[in-house]
């Protein structure tokens, strides 16, 4: 792997692209990969979806409805009786401006989340006391804040300790029905270096082990921990008593002798899940590495977090891995182990063509491990600006599904999106996938396509809303597309968007209400909520329309893409299990996350 530079497409667009010494026109800044064939294809075109965009008065909740699975399959009891709508507050512009503030709304008629710790354990979702925040490799000025959104969804003050590298120890109270923003220092090692003030910076170069690397976060109630990587977009905000004055890119750029302005430019989120819900066997999936015209330029991670002392880490690899951390360099195919001690973390860094895969990697750890995937920079299509980064928590092996609903986003502008890069993991030999409405993807023939454990069909850049079937386990995996794509006639500075990544949360792993929160740092903030066509779905206590819904091939299920008025907590409920994901865009960067999912054990462990 060659060293990649990482620069401003130009000052006058403001974009973080990769410089690679390759052909192309300035409005095309990456011929497609010739290193096997690029799988980003052309984008479609995409139809209107319902978006409402204000509040008004919330109407009291139904009578609840019966409770979703409960514990490992049992039968759920009933649901009590749902409280009253609080006021929805008037909803900003779904395009920017100010958004207006939200009050809480009802529960809509759906079980409360768990409150204390052990019924959380029991329960295993993303609700519980017990996460482990970690730093993942991003180029973004070290000025923007690594942080954790901190999310209370019970009716008792949850009282939080953070200890983490460097004697790190922070207490903060999360009071009932509210979020706090937890700021946690970078971890150097693990994030690496900066870009300079014109927006260049160096590739990783090796692979990372950091003992005691990782934040530990403990809670006395029940909560939801959102991780952002940064969580501003832009220099506003962050920690009191924060000031952005030095900003790199407030500075001029030697070679322009011009600023940039002070954009983080490089974002994401990951919705961490508690250690009762963790194990130690995980099939990865995340993006390949990217390359232009056969050189590499960015190498994509697995970062591996322990959550007990002396556990034994096995690793099966699909793609080659770079030397560091105490481990030599390593190629598809190998296997290796090494003992991790409680918040130690491993950062595997990978090569940097797209043949260079971790997707499919097999992690299997004597204990709970935490597992999170992504690249410090990535574009989407790889020839389309711009460069965004790109994390998001791996899903034990046990919990994978074999349903999955993929819905593209709304576009900043609230538009459906024209397309998204979609991959999907097989977990187990002879798997037969299917999609509902057929695809066309390379790979996917009549409609259908076979798996094996570990194998990636990577269904390059998809325009449609899609059900996919699997008739053994498999793990689906999202990513958004560039400011390109998604907002192509804004002008700069204004232009939203850019990669991001989530994995898409099984059917089998839906829940029937959601308390997620967004950060107050991005005016534009969305949720898409992916139901049984008839079930009757609630926004922060108020009915989501039925013009709201597009219907989803013929799988009987619909998607919904709704703006969310104001950053902070929500509430999402329904009368029927539900899928949640909740993104949003700032200038030149994104962020993307499920606002939720049961981690209920369902699969068996997969075989390498």
């Amino acid at each position: 792997m060659r060293s990649a530079t990482l620069w401003f497409a130009s000052l006058s667009i403001a974009t973080l692209v990769a410089a690679c010494s390759c052909g192309g026109s300035d409005n095309s800044l990456f011929a497609n990969n010739g290193q096997g064939g690029s799988p980003d294809g052309g984008a479609g075109s995409g139809g209107t979806a319902g978006n409402p965009s204000t509040g008004g008065t919330a109407g009291s909740g139904g009578t609840a409805g019966q409770g979703g699975t409960a514990g490992e399959g049992g039968t759920a009891g009933l649901g009590g009786t749902a409280g009253t709508g609080g006021t929805a507050g008037a909803g900003g512009s779904a395009a920017g401006g100010t958004a207006g503030t939200s009050g809480t709304g009802g529960t809509g008629g759906a079980p409360p989340d768990p409150e204390d710790c052990a019924t959380a354990a029991s329960l295993r979702s993303n609700i519980g006391c017990e996460f482990w925040p970690t730093v993942t490799a991003n180029l973004v000025w070290s000025i923007f804040d690594f942080a954790v959104l901190a999310v209370n969804p019970g009716s008792l003050p949850a009282v939080v300790q953070v200890n983490g590298p460097s004697g790190f120890n922070l207490q903060i109270n999360v009071a009932p029905g509210a979020s706090e923003p937890i700021y946690l220092p970078w971890v150097a090692s693990l994030k690496g270096a900066d870009t300079d003030t014109c927006g260049t910076a160096t590739a990783p170069t090796s692979s990372v082990r950091e003992n005691k690397g990782a934040y530990h976060l403990s809670s006395t109630r029940a909560i939801a921990v959102f991780q952002f990587n940064p969580i501003e977009y832009k220099g506003v905000n962050g920690p009191p008593g924060k000031s952005w004055t030095a900003c790199p890119g407030l500075q001029n750029c030697s070679s322009s002798l011009t600023s940039i302005g002070c954009f983080s430019f490089s974002s994401d989120a990951s919705m961490l899940l508690p250690t009762a819900s963790l194990t130690g066997t995980y099939r990865v999936a995340g993006p390949p590495g990217w390359a232009s015209n056969g050189q590499g330029v960015m190498p994509s991670y697995i970062v591996i977090t322990a959550t007990q002392d002396n556990t034994n880490v096995g690793l099966t690899l699909k793609g080659s891995t770079l030397a560091g951390g105490g481990l030599g360099a390593m190629n598809a195919g190998m296997s290796t182990s090494v003992t991790m001690q409680a918040g130690d973390v491993l950062e595997l860094v990978g090569g940097s063509l797209e043949t260079d895969d971790l997707s499919g990697t097999l992690i299997s750890a004597s204990a709970p491990v935490q597992v999170i995937s992504g690249m410090p920079c990535r574009d989407f299509p790889s020839d389309t600006a711009a460069c965004d980064h790109l994390e998001e928590t791996v899903p034990p092996a046990e919990t994978l599904g074999k349903q999955y609903v993929v819905s593209l986003p709304a576009a900043p502008n609230g538009i459906k999106a024209p397309s998204q890069r979609v991959r999907v993991i097989g977990n187990v030999n002879n798997t037969k996938v299917t999609f509902d409405p057929p695809i066309t993807a390379p790979g996917v023939t009549g409609g259908q396509a076979m798996l094996d454990a570990g194998m990636v069909l990577d269904l390059g850049m998809q325009p449609v809303d899609f059900k996919v079937s699997g008739d053994k386990e498999i793990l689906v995996v999202a990513f958004m597309a560039g400011a390109g794509i998604v907002d192509p006639s804004t002008q700069p500075p204004d232009q939203k968007g850019d990669p991001s990544q989530s994995y898409v949360v099984a059917v089998e792993q839906f829940r029937d209400a959601y308390t997620f929160a967004v950060p107050v740092d991005y005016e534009t903030n969305y949720v898409n909520v992916v139901a049984p066509s008839s079930a009757t779905v609630m926004l922060d206590g108020v009915a989501v329309q039925g013009s709201s819904w597009t219907a989803i091939g013929s799988s009987g299920m619909s998607v919904a893409r709704l703006a969310l008025p104001t950053g902070g907590l929500h509430r999402v409920s329904s009368t029927a299990p539900i899928g949640v994901q909740a993104y949003g865009y700032g200038n030149y960067t994104s962020y993307q996350m499920p606002g939720g999912a049961n981690a209920h054990m369902i699969a068996p462990v997969p075989q390498p």
